[in-house]
């Protein structure tokens, strides 16, 4: 019997076990392991008087058990043979059912892992996923793993973005040989992984400094395959065509980070700050702009806005109305006259998001932004199509860099 054989069905039918020990030849090469119980031996004292204690320390689990497998290479026959079996444990066994949930048996299929990440690619949540790919198997306790693994499994793929990253930098760095106006540069944590990367190439310098003075940025939402965001820079050139002036890859959206972007996207751009900006609103994208950019002028999307108007009221004829408002040429005083009638008419008064828009109303409604030049830009639309182009050229490039690599 072959010993990854016996190793598979003693850890099926009793109890989870765990490798304890093993022996090398002088060549390095692997020739006797021992593996155990994983309630072997005991916990060492030294982790109960621990100083500075943040919590309580876990059940003890292990109780001294000594079964035991040991498997051994022979040269001869070029494979392992079974040493040694000791099968009796001191302790009740898991139910068979349940060896699928132990520590070594928790662990996604490839096919899992791969159908969950094109889900989460379609914005499924990540516990609708889990239920989902429970109903295919039959149920929860046909599932090898739990919530937590697949919210580890997706940490875990995020991680590969760093050798991914050192591939990228090595592309850029090629591509700066021949231009050699490429701007780019990347942060990473305490931990060497990155956290944002930003670039853009000589021909985007250029064209932002001739129509750089309205900037429009929006972030993908894990639209790609290490799930994380790619944020665009665009503009509009004087043909109304779409002009990509930067783009960058995030970890996290959080207000250090987009800071950091716009910091970039000023050095790239030798200083020049646009003069109006337009956004989705998330909040960390307005702090890096009121920082970076003070003197520039805000303005939301408005496919955003009437988005969640619907999700919020959830009235078309609502939606209608706040549209008129929002983009209606009013003067600010009949814009106050029809918001707070509209307001009245659906009795929304009290509703925390009609008080935050209204608060608002100055980088959203026409009537509040009238004069500011922002050239046509009503929505983010230009930086979403360009997502449906993956993107720009350069993470083609780079992702057909990395499989030839």
């Amino acid at each position: 019997m072959e010993a990854s054989m016996v190793v598979s069905t003693v850890a099926q039918e009793k109890c989870d076990d765990r490798k304890s020990k093993t022996w090398k030849n002088s060549k390095g090469e692997y020739v006797k392991q021992l593996f155990v119980c994983s309630r072997e031996g005991f916990r060492p004292e030294k982790y109960y008087n621990m100083e500075n204690r943040k919590r309580e320390p876990k059940s003890e689990t292990r109780c001294g058990c000594l079964a035991r497998f040991v498997v051994r290479f022979v040269a001869y026959t070029g494979r392992w043979h079974v040493a040694l079996f000791v099968e009796s444990h001191n302790h009740d066994c898991l139910d068979p059912r349940l060896v699928g949930f132990l520590p070594t048996h928790r662990k996604m299929a490839e096919a899992d892992a791969s159908q969950m990440n094109n889900m989460k690619d379609a914005s499924i949540s990540t516990r609708h996923i889990y239920a989902m790919l429970a109903n295919q198997a039959g149920g929860y306790e046909n599932v090898n793993y739990t919530l937590r693994d697949m919210y580890n499994e997706i940490a875990r793929r995020r991680r590969h973005v760093l050798g991914d990253a050192r591939a990228a930098l090595r592309y850029l760095k090629n591509q700066k040989a021949e231009d050699t106006s490429l701007y780019y540069e990347h942060i990473v944590d305490a931990k060497g992984v990155l956290r944002a990367l930003f670039w853009c190439d000589g021909r985007s310098q250029l064209d932002y400094e001739v129509f750089g003075d309205v900037l429009a940025f929006d972030a993908t939402y894990k639209k790609n395959k290490y799930l994380c965001p790619v944020v665009v820079f665009s503009g509009v050139n004087h043909h109304n065509q779409t002009v990509v002036f930067g783009s960058a890859l995030v970890t996290d959206e959080s207000k250090e980070v987009y800071v950091w972007l716009l910091q970039q996207l000023l050095a790239a751009m030798k200083g020049k700050a646009p003069v109006s900006v337009i956004t989705d609103g998330a909040p960390s994208m307005r702090f890096a702009i009121e920082t970076v950019f003070p003197n520039a002028h805000h303005r939301l999307c408005a496919w955003h806005l009437i988005r969640n108007a619907t999700s919020n009221v959830g009235n078309p004829k609502f939606t209608s109305m706040f549209k008129k408002c929002m983009l209606g040429d009013y003067e600010i005083s009949v814009f106050e006259q029809k918001w707070f009638g509209m307001v009245e008419e659906f009795g929304v008064a009290e509703k925390n998001w009609i008080i935050d828009m209204y608060d608002k109303r100055h980088i959203w409604a026409t009537a509040h932004i009238r004069g500011k030049f922002f050239v046509g830009f009503r929505t983010t639309s230009r930086c979403e199509d360009i997502r449906r182009l993956k993107l720009t050229m350069f993470p083609y490039l780079v992702f057909r860099y990395l499989k030839q690599h």
